[in-house]
């Protein structure tokens, strides 16, 4: 039994569950062969019994004085009859008789009075059953025992075979059981397999059957599909983080090569002019303050990728334009930039700083990307449930190949997007994509509409239940309009 079962846990699942049906099925049906054998022995057993007593009671009435008996035909092939004298010996034997053994005369005195059969044992066994005559001889009724054990023999016989068909047939419909109720199991295993060799696409095949393998294998495939979602998460913040540094140590290795440039000029004393030295000086703060403002851009985007939560309060999305607005005209008085706003409250909820960095750093693209003195117009519009910020200029304008990528970090356009050669040059190419961080940590998205003269972002901000008059009034005392 320990062998048995050290080698069950050795084996596989399915070899355990054929093992184990056929060893339940090999009880069962043992059971039943052993419970049948007893059942039809006993029943044998009276049936002889009762035969047997009933030629006794039939018989002893027709022995004559002399000791012969007036035999009928009903009992010749039953019973064996006979008459014993007072001392034992055989007077008339009738019937089947050959091999009985006759019991010595004290066993045939004892089974007189007992009156029920017992069995002997000669050449085959016999039950045997002893009635009274007159002048003390004896009348014995006896059967042979060799038919019945025949007959169980022959039912041992059949049960063995139909008991070794019937282990057969549980075998094979145990191993096509197994097969059928493994066949999920088996598809999860290599699914699993694929996807511990890197293939996390895969999913586990499901039937809509409601049974505990399916139900599993729907969980499986929730869990894969999380998996997956971040396996590939991580996957590209990780190239989207080599990236980013890559191009974050390109943009600063130009102001620090410029500053080592100047401080090596300034330390081999190659800067007598007290003039070039301070233009040398100023240059180095130029650049100084270019990695600063370049490192604030990046710490910024940092803190937006991680996701961090920002104020959240009611802006004025007309007063805030206002503002950037003015800002952008007071930056740059040649140029013309309009103010168009739909009637009704334009309000959103949120960080009411950042919003005004988006509007500011979109005028900014459109200054650093236009050639002076180009218009440019701020729209504030209602979509269904968004804002619309629209920022249009009359400039060359965005290629096809572009729209997709103005909004990665680090991106720059050509040289007909830009004022002059050094525009293009002293931009950080972060702007744009301080503009999609902020929409998208608003719930919001920015992108390029097609436009036949110059450029069009769009931006579109979730909008909320339009504010109170209180409210506006507030938000544009909170933020003043510079015009």
């Amino acid at each position: 039994m320990t062998m048995l079962l050290r080698w069950l846990r050795l084996r596989s699942l399915r070899s355990r569950l054929l093992v184990g049906v056929v060893a339940v099925t090999a009880a069962g049906l043992l059971t039943a062969d052993v419970v049948g054998v007893f059942a039809l022995s006993s029943y044998l057993l009276k049936r002889t019994d009762t035969q047997v007593a009933d030629a006794l009671s039939s018989t002893l009435h027709k022995v004559r004085p002399d000791g012969s008996v007036q035999m009928g035909q009903s009992n010749d092939d039953l019973c064996a009859i006979t008459v014993l004298g007072a001392d034992g010996k055989v007077l008339h034997q009738y019937g089947a008789a050959n091999g009985l053994p006759i019991p010595p005369l004290t066993t045939l005195t004892s089974l007189q009075t007992q009156h029920s059969p017992v069995t002997v044992s000669g050449g085959d066994d016999f039950r045997i059953v002893v009635g009274e005559l007159p002048e003390g001889r004896h009348l014995m009724v006896s059967q042979s025992l060799r038919l019945s054990a025949a007959t169980i023999y022959q039912l041992v016989a059949i049960e063995a075979v139909v008991t070794a068909l019937a282990l057969a047939l549980a075998a094979v419909l145990a191993l096509r059981v197994s097969r059928f109720v493994m066949r999920p199991l088996d598809r999860m295993t290599d699914t699993a397999e694929l996807i511990a060799d890197g293939e996390m696409s895969h999913r586990v095949q499901v039937d809509g059957s409601p049974t505990e393998v399916a139900r599993l294998g729907n969980s499986l495939n929730q869990m894969l599909g999380r998996l997956e979602h971040s396996f590939t998460s991580r996957q590209a913040a990780e190239d989207g983080l080599r990236q980013f540094v890559a191009d974050a140590s390109h943009e600063l290795r130009t102001p620090l090569t410029s500053i080592t440039g100047y401080a090596q000029l300034v330390r081999h004393g190659a800067l007598n002019d007290p003039e070039a030295l301070a233009d040398a000086m100023r240059r180095v703060e130029d650049e100084a303050k270019r990695m600063a403002a370049l490192v604030d851009e990046l710490l910024l985007l940092a803190r937006l990728d991680q996701g961090r939560p920002l104020e959240s309060s009611p802006v004025d999305l007309v007063a805030l334009a206002e503002t950037a607005v003015g800002d952008a005209r007071a930056a740059d008085c040649a140029r013309t930039v309009r103010l168009v706003a739909d009637d009704g409250d334009h309000v959103v909820l949120g960080d009411r700083a950042r919003l005004h960095q988006l509007l500011a750093n979109l005028l900014a693209n459109v200054r650093a990307h236009t050639p002076p003195g180009t218009p440019a117009e701020v729209r504030i519009s209602r979509d269904g449930e968004h804002e619309v910020i629209d920022v249009v200029d009359e400039g060359p304008g965005i290629s096809a190949e572009q729209r997709d990528k103005v909004f990665e970090r680090f991106f720059r356009g050509d040289a007909s997007r830009s004022r002059a050669v050094g525009a293009l040059a002293d931009g950080s190419g972060l702007g744009l994509s301080i503009v999609a961080a902020i929409a998208a940590a608003h719930g919001g998205h920015a992108g390029v509409k097609p436009n036949e003269h110059g450029a069009w972002l769009r931006v579109t901000l979730p909008a909320t239940v339009a504010g109170t008059a209180a409210d506006r009034a507030l938000t544009r005392q909170e933020v003043p309009s510079v015009l």
